[in-house]
């Protein structure tokens, strides 16, 4: 088997601890990314990753609870907001940001942050 696509099998999303209305885990993993999918249907996931990374409020709010609905099938994306207002906005891209880090190897098979698969 191929070595890449064994370790893309046996890929495990970061799951990131953080403290909005309560202790909840931030996972960006395939169901994540799919519900964005499923909550913009007219945008593709490249065009929201660009919002996101030019701070749009709609992107940020929209990855944080993709990514913490796991939790709770019943979290809407206004709940996720409200957690969100004040500071919990930049704490969220900060935490999306490592997220997105974690996920994404680069061209040498390292993780985008420099640590070996």
């Amino acid at each position: 088997m191929d070595k890449g696509l064994k370790r893309d099998l046996q890929h495990k999303p970061k799951e990131i601890p953080i403290t909005l209305d309560k202790e909840r885990t931030f996972i960006l993993d395939l169901n994540a990314y799919s519900e964005l999918d499923m909550l913009y249907d007219d945008k593709t996931f490249n065009e929201i990753l660009g919002d996101f990374f030019k701070q749009r409020p709609y992107a940020v709010r929209a990855f944080m609870w993709a990514c913490l609905v796991h939790e709770d099938e019943e979290l809407t994306v206004k709940q996720v907001g409200k957690m969100l207002d004040g500071n919990g906005f930049n704490y969220a891209a900060e935490i999306i940001y490592e997220g997105l880090r974690s996920d994404i190897p680069s061209d040498d098979g390292k993780k985008v942050d420099g640590k070996k698969k």
